[in-house]
């Protein structure tokens, strides 16, 4: 886990170097927005008799509408990839996915900076034979992140997110951290 606090520490340091350096830029947030991310989770997953611990890509998806300039919501798809699926071997394939309803919430109108709380459905989905398929249940979502304006309203966003949930037996903690491309 040191690992994962020295991403954390090195993110929230580039978020108040970031905040101050772009305290002045108008972000233009109105209508429809969205967004794609990339990053890697560290993962804790428990199952009744075993517990793992791992570092897996993640891959994310958002599209909402804006409230007003502080609040956004949208729909967020959303996982993390354990084992890639195999034309040739129908028995590989694991991941994890979540589609969440998320909130974003901008302090400042002139900042880029903002916190993410979400919550929805979560599915462990496997290939292997013998064993559930699929496996739901549900998962919340909080971080946050820096819209760092790039083009006319296009940005790129790193991000830091905490997610929990349960699909069935099956219980995760992820620490996420990656970066985007969101459009306002």
């Amino acid at each position: 886990m040191h690992f994962g606090k020295s991403i954390c520490v090195g993110l929230i340091g580039l978020f108040l170097i970031t905040y101050n350096a772009f305290a002045e830029e108008n972000i233009n947030r109105e209508g429809v927005w969205g967004g794609i991310d990339f990053g890697v989770g560290y993962i804790e997953r428990s199952f009744p008799e075993t517990e793992e611990e791992e570092n897996k890509a993640f891959l994310g998806f958002t599209v909402g509408y804006t409230l007003n300039p502080h609040f956004l919501i949208g729909i967020e798809l959303s996982g993390w990839l354990y084992e890639a699926s195999n034309v040739w071997e129908p028995s590989k394939g694991e991941g994890l996915s979540q589609v969440l309803l998320v909130t974003r919430y901008y302090p400042s109108r002139e900042s880029g900076l903002f916190a993410k709380i979400g919550g929805g459905y979560v599915s462990h989905w496997n290939n292997r034979p013998g064993e559930p398929r699929r496996k739901s249940g549900w998962g919340l979502s909080l971080g946050g992140g820096y819209d760092l304006l790039s083009k006319r309203n296009w940005s790129i966003t790193p991000f830091l997110n905490y997610n929990f949930g349960e699909a069935d037996d099956q219980k995760h903690n992820a620490l996420t951290m990656g970066i985007g491309v969101t459009w306002h």
